[in-house]
């Protein structure tokens, strides 16, 4: 077995399609429709063949849940490695991105920092260890 993707439902499509492709370098994979739910989809991918799936209804209805309440049970965030952590973060913000956690020292990592897409999701920024 083997991991294929995470879906992220957006306001946005073109908007968000662009923060991925920029800031994260994932490249068209493929895209589709789900008309008896009403939605679309983009599938972007990085070079490992993991997917983003990003996905639009045709009536989206606001997040109003704070994923980054770590109390509560469920998916909070996703998480991608970077090679240099203020580039990345640098290159969000001017993207549309708005930072959460600055960035700061790991536990099992060298440092992290939280920013979050157009959409509100939270996405966790991983330098590792040399």
């Amino acid at each position: 077995m083997r991991y294929f993707h995470t879906s992220i439902s957006v306001n946005n499509m073109e908007e968000s399609r662009k923060f991925y492709e920029t800031v994260f370098n994932l490249k068209f994979r493929s895209q589709g429709e789900r008309k008896e739910i009403k939605s679309k989809f983009v599938n972007l991918e990085d070079e490992n063949q993991n997917v983003v799936e990003l996905f639009i209804h045709e009536n989206p209805t606001p997040l109003n849940e704070d994923l980054m309440d770590f109390q509560k049970v469920g998916i909070k965030h996703i998480a991608f490695i970077v090679d240099n952590l203020e580039e990345t973060v640098e290159k969000a913000v001017s993207n549309g991105s708005k930072i959460i956690w600055p960035i700061q020292d790991g536990i099992t990592i060298k440092r992290l920092a939280f920013i979050s897409d157009p959409n509100g999701i939270p996405i966790e920024l991983i330098e590792l260890r040399d």
